[in-house]
């Protein structure tokens, strides 16, 4: 039997779990925000602060963004094997 399509499911798990990490990586990278100094107090802390959030929640964004595309690559690895099973099942019964 050729078949038409072949997923190789613990290549997907390997690469969904190397995905989540990358995307730990990314959400961690927002975690982290040194204060600013109290003194002095220069005219552009405001504005820092600002942008400095602004990166921290797109960062917190991306990394959950990335997190949820391992876990679709795990959901499509899970309904992969289940496919193969259900094939199994079905040639099984033919015989």
């Amino acid at each position: 039997m050729n078949p038409d399509l072949e997923a190789d499911i613990e290549a997907l798990r390997r690469a969904a779990a190397g995905v989540a990490v990358t995307g730990d990586r990314v959400a961690g990278a927002a975690a982290g925000e040194p204060p600013p100094p109290q003194v002095p107090r220069w005219a552009t802390v405001d504005a820092a602060q600002l942008a400095g959030e602004t990166a921290r929640r797109q960062l917190a964004l991306i990394g959950a963004e990335i997190e949820e595309t391992a876990r679709r690559i795990t959901s499509a690895a899970e309904a992969y094997e289940l496919a193969d099973a259900r094939a199994v099942t079905r040639l099984r019964l033919i015989r």
